[in-house]
């Protein structure tokens, strides 16, 4: 029999049901995983399973993943360097040695699926001609795999469960009053690990900044003994001490109801694209958890908007009239904060 290439946009889902339980192997990479009870029944009699999905868990439902004990998954994250997973590929080898493909447009949930306007192109063949077109799918598939990275299912739990908050607490219908102050918050420490903590923003509702081996809670000292213990806590230049107390005090004053642009800094000669991972407003007080080696010691809790969506650099820098960004935190005007809004094409909703 030769290659059969054709064009899906009806019973899709219906299709995958039927293929699955005629498979052996399967290969999957999405990037919204939520399927329903007769998907999940499906993947689960599967007897090898591999998958790659997108780490964006205020949509993806790990509590189905942990239904897969069989199942090997990796994740991406959403500012991955080579850019966020957004590909639909399903691959499977049957029992009788052929193999069948789905590539388009339909993420494993139940509207991907079964209700949403889809489109993907369906391969299923035994002929020898085809083994090159699935062999060049399988090694992006395996390259996929090759960068992703292990799931962290506990975090990702707590970012799922974290995202009632944002859907529920009450939030105004419209951008914040011009009273209410604007903000760009890094969300990457400093230094040359780099170390990202978006994650930990949506698993705990708060937004943070560094400095969690300081020796005292900024909000209970003067000014003077904030700098002295940053001088005996760090090794930092006197320029290094004004910076560090200058953006503690601006968190620890940030009033609740400020509104804060969560993204990653940038450069005056970058040429990649800036993430932008969403928009915050604080609803709780400074807190400074005790000195216990946590990450995030300082936190304000708050309502968390993910966006997950990136702006060119020149965007980026014209919207904000800052040609850099590398500091932890920028205090924005009203008129930088609306056209970074205009850019993005978003709803503030927090």
């Amino acid at each position: 029999m030769r290659s059969q290439l054709r064009f899906l946009s009806a019973g899709i889902g219906n299709l995958v049901l039927e293929r699955l339980g005629q498979a052996l192997d399967v290969w999957l990479a999405v990037a919204f995983f939520s399927p329903n009870d007769r998907m999940m029944a499906s993947l689960s009699a599967i007897p090898h399973l591999t998958m790659v999905i997108s780490e964006e868990f205020t949509i993806n439902d790990p509590y189905k993943l942990e239904q897969l004990p069989n199942a090997i998954v990796r994740s991406i994250p959403p500012d991955h360097e080579n850019g966020k997973l957004h590909a639909k590929v399903f691959i499977a080898r049957m029992r009788d040695g052929s193999f069948w493909a789905l590539l388009g447009s339909a993420n494993l949930t139940h509207q991907g699926m079964f209700s949403n306007q889809e489109a993907c192109a369906v391969l299923e063949s035994s002929h020898p001609e085809d083994k090159e077109a699935v062999a060049n799918i399988r090694e992006w598939f395996d390259l996929l795999f090759r960068n992703a990275q292990e799931l962290n299912l506990a975090l990702a739990k707590s970012i799922f469960d974290q995202r009632s908050q944002y859907r529920l607490e009450p939030r105004p219908p419209t951008i914040p009053a011009p009273r209410t102050s604007y903000w760009a918050l890094k969300t990457t420490s400093g230094g040359p690990g780099k170390e990202e903590h978006w994650p930990r923003f949506l698993a705990e509702g708060v937004v943070a900044i560094g400095w969690e081996e300081l020796t005292v809670d900024p909000s209970q000292v003067t000014d003077a003994q904030l700098r002295a213990a940053l001088r005996a806590d760090f090794d930092y230049s006197v320029r290094q001490i004004d910076f560090s107390a200058s953006t503690i005090r601006k968190f620890i004053d940030l009033e609740e109801g400020a509104t804060i642009l969560l993204c990653r800094g940038y450069t005056s000669n970058q040429t990649t694209d800036v993430h932008i991972y969403g928009f915050a407003r604080v609803i709780g007080p400074f807190q400074a958890d005790a000195v216990n080696g946590t990450k995030w010691r300082f936190k304000r809790k708050a309502v968390i908007q993910p966006i997950e969506a990136t702006l060119p650099r020149d965007v980026m820098a014209n919207a904000l009239e800052k040609d850099s960004m590398r500091q932890t935190m920028h205090e924005l005007d009203r008129r930088s904060f609306a056209r970074i809004v205009e850019a993005l094409g978003v709803a503030v909703e927090v």
